[in-house]
């Protein structure tokens, strides 16, 4: 960066008063006053005597001039450089807020920089004038103005409008910034260690944080070293202001980095704290507030960013206030999402962690947005639903449930005789009611219908169970000891089937178990016809004996 400043510099800078007239001295605009007092302090025509005409008397002659200087160098350390051609050059000049006749240099950068007309003559004001040795000390703090004096008077040899005690110090300030760096680093390094240790961060995504943390730190306290340092180099005003203001402007980036990293170390805290309470709001309620501080933070960092970036933040707001309108119609699903939000929050259908049915999605809610939910389904996919749909469809908690259902119907074969259907329903209740895991006074197995192919008993029976795995090897052992009930008392069970009467033809055949006599009478369809029933006939005999109903009735 320091490289790309002094690229610009060459490229823009130009002795402004080489090749320029003479002020006047009549003093008759705000003009005429800060054109003689910069012009009368340039090294082509050094003269501080003249150069202190532009500033209200406040002693002697020696004390003006030391003014005049210190006033210039407050805007060179400062950065504020002068465009000449921007002052007004009307004698009657009125500031338009207080209709009074002052002129403020730099209204937002240093508004205590002014000048005001007295006796028909433009100067800078007295209240100016009496600030200007405290203005100076801010700037160059901790006796460096002794330093920027002695090396002024020093030192005279210039190359690129810069002085050799000036190139030596843009050569030294990087390697001093650099060891000042390490010194910072290793001095706050053992206070990291002790505040991991103390809040017990050992994840490996903490420790980063951390570190980043302090990395920013360290970065923050250089570039306020450099901002203290760069003015007592004295280099041109426009240089100033491109260096000064890519500081500036890095340092509240900086600032925005680190307060970031902090928002997540705190909600690393939070998070770990909520995860020890019993209830899940705090848990759900995290997320959402570090997301509202990350943003109340970004947008906080930005105002001073775009003022330093000479943004008109009154027109900006109007801009937005007008597009937003259209920014509205454009975002309904966002806003829908956004109410849609809060209401989950408030309304609590769901927690973190529960187990739903929602917007044709099944899985564990991982997370609750400002926009979506976050469900992550069996096979460990995160699948991001809409917080508008999830309130507009039917949301079922799975994860409320205080039992699960084993719920079906058994089937048997209606030739099972009545006793041993009572058996079979006594062996079932005594089994469910003899498992650890189901909820005894919920138990309901009855003999319930008689269906088309099978009589159906209803088996339903609650279980307690944690998890949707337990739920599964349950449900199998109940399957499993009604399938071992069923041997051990003869019950077979009973599948969809359909039973087939044919009327018989009179004098073709008498018994359907015979061969099919070989007549003419027969034609290919009938005969046909009549092997297949015939086989149907034999397996169904074969399968169950004890099934004599005729194929031919009615």
């Amino acid at each position: 960066m320091r490289l790309i400043s002094l690229i610009l510099f060459i490229l823009t800078w130009s002795p402004l008063f080489s090749q320029t007239l003479p002020p006047t001295g009549s003093l008759e605009s705000p003009y005429q006053a800060v054109y003689q007092h910069l012009y009368y302090l340039q090294s082509e025509h050094l003269d501080p005597g003249r150069a202190s005409a532009a500033l209200t008397s406040a002693g002697d002659s020696a004390t003006m001039s030391r003014l005049a200087i210190q006033l210039k160098q407050i805007l060179d350390g400062s950065g504020l450089f002068v465009y000449l051609d921007k002052i007004p050059r009307d004698p009657d000049f009125r500031d338009t807020l207080t209709q009074s006749q002052t002129y403020t240099l730099f209204p937002t950068e240093n508004p205590s920089i002014f000048l005001s007309r007295n006796d028909g003559r433009w100067q800078y004001s007295p209240e100016t004038v009496k600030l200007i040795p405290e203005l100076h000390r801010r700037i160059y703090p901790f006796g460096t103005d002794r330093l920027v004096n002695w090396f002024g008077q020093g030192a005279q040899r210039s190359f690129l409008g810069i002085q050799l005690w000036q190139w030596i110090g843009l050569a030294l300030l990087p390697v001093a910034l650099f060891l000042l760096y390490w010194v910072i680093y290793f001095l706050f390094f053992p206070i990291i260690r002790s505040v991991a240790a103390r809040f017990q961060v050992n994840d490996l995504t903490e420790q980063r944080s951390l570190q980043h943390a302090d990395r920013y730190l360290t970065i923050w306290i250089l570039i306020q070293v450099a901002i203290l340092a760069i003015p007592t180099l004295q280099l041109p005003a426009r240089f100033n202001e491109w260096v000064l203001h890519g500081l500036r402007i890095t340092s509240w980036v900086v600032i925005m980095l680190l307060g970031l990293r902090l928002l997540d170390l705190i909600f690393i805290y939070l998070r770990k704290a909520a995860e020890k309470t019993e209830t899940k709001t705090d848990d759900q309620l995290i997320p959402i507030l570090r997301k509202s501080f990350q943003v109340i933070l970004v947008f906080l960092i930005l105002i001073p960013i775009l003022r330093l970036l000479e943004v008109n933040l009154t027109a900006l707001i109007a801009g937005l206030s007008i597009g937003g309108i259209a920014l509205a119609l454009a975002a309904q699903d966002t806003v829908k999402n956004l109410i849609s939000s809060a209401l989950i929050f408030f309304d609590r259908p769901f927690q973190i962690g529960d187990y739903i049915l929602a917007g044709g999605v099944e899985g564990t809610v991982v997370e609750i947005g400002f926009r979506s939910t976050r469900m992550m389904t069996i096979d460990s996919s995160i699948i991001s639903v809409p917080n508008s749909n999830m309130i507009n469809d039917q949301i079922v908690n799975l994860g409320l449930r205080q039992y699960r259902l084993v719920h079906f119907m058994i089937g048997v074969v209606y030739s099972t005789p009545a006793d041993q259907i009572q058996r079979f329903i006594d062996a079932l209740r005594d089994m469910a009611q003899q498992h650890p895991d189901t909820r005894k006074d919920l138990i309901y197995i009855y003999l319930h219908e008689l269906n088309n192919s099978s009589i159906d008993i209803r088996f339903r029976v609650p279980v307690v169970v944690p998890d949707f795995k337990t739920e599964l090897a349950v449900r199998e052992e109940l399957i499993m000891g009604i399938i071992r009930l069923a041997a051990e008392l003869g019950v077979s069970f009973a599948f969809p089937s359909q039973s087939l009467y044919v009327e018989s033809f009179p004098g073709k055949l008498a018994n359907p178990a015979a061969p099919v006599p070989d007549s003419g009478e027969w034609t290919t369809t009938e005969r046909a016809f009549l092997e297949k029933l015939t086989r149907q006939w034999t397996i169904s005999r074969e399968q169950d004996p004890g099934n004599d109903v005729p194929l031919s009735s009615n």
